[in-house]
């Protein structure tokens, strides 16, 4: 059973306007390579450094080690010496289900591979620029989408901040709003319709009357049924065609 706190007050904080910096690993133990597809990052920003910050990695382990979801999106070579490109996302996905995933390969019967672990498509070596742009404005669509939020709850006499990413889903029992992660729920005096605007930007969407689904966690939807992390939800007829498309819009569908 998940740990319940109890929050006395609800406040929002999100995330200013204007241009977003983007955080990119490149993960490629080509050297030329990973340079090349840095240069066609600059070429697409034309040459404007506060918009990105490139980080790169010789290869998947290095990469793996410590990760700490510090990234928007990464281009992933597939052929790498140790674990190759799809271990590495397999792995990457047990711990991240948010980056923006882009594989890129030498090979041109690796263009299907993918699709298990949420990649938004390939780019085959050596890379054209116009293929390369197409992907970076559907990387920047989906990191827009997938904005985080903060939910600064006071529990007590502090204050607990919740990132909507590690909101798996919210309830509302009578009149109290749940906030569920992975081990523990925040129960706060409030309304779902609060906590729907509040939540938007991070793309939630409601599964019932009384309950919203983060599309990030969501695995499956089964009939009547949305599983959320491994957590069976109730999904009423008149949501179910909304839900279905609001995840195929979360992922670029």
């Amino acid at each position: 059973m998940p740990t319940i706190l109890a929050a006395t007050r609800l406040e929002w904080a999100g995330n200013g306007g204007g241009a977003v910096m983007l955080n990119i690993a490149i993960v490629d133990d080509d050297d030329e390579d990973a340079a090349a597809t840095a240069a066609m990052i600059d070429r697409y920003y034309d040459g404007d450094k506060s918009r990105y910050r490139i980080v790169r990695f010789a290869d998947g382990e290095t990469f793996l080690d410590d990760y700490r979801a510090a990234f928007d999106a990464m281009f992933l070579d597939v052929e790498m010496p140790g674990i190759d490109g799809l271990e590495t996302a397999r792995r990457l996905r047990e711990i991240d289900s948010h980056v923006v995933l882009v594989f890129t390969t030498k090979m041109a019967q690796y263009a299907a591979v993918g699709y298990d672990v949420d990649a938004v498509g390939y780019l085959v070596k050596p890379v054209e620029y116009y293929g390369f742009a197409l992907k970076m404005r559907k990387i920047e669509t989906l990191v827009s989408r997938r904005r985080d939020v903060t939910v600064p709850l006071t529990v007590g006499t502090g204050t607990q901040f919740l990132s909507s990413r590690d909101i798996r889903y919210v309830e509302v029992l009578r009149h109290e709003v749940i906030y569920h992660t992975s081990d523990t729920a925040y129960k706060v005096w409030s309304s779902l319709k609060e906590a729907a605007e509040l939540l938007g930007p991070a793309h939630f969407t409601a599964a019932n009357r009384y309950c919203l689904v983060n599309l990030a966690w969501v695995r499956a939807v089964n009939g009547d049924t949305v599983i959320v992390d491994g957590e069976s939800l109730p999904v009423s007829r008149s949501r179910r065609k909304p839900l279905m498309q609001a995840l195929a819009d979360y992922y670029g569908g």
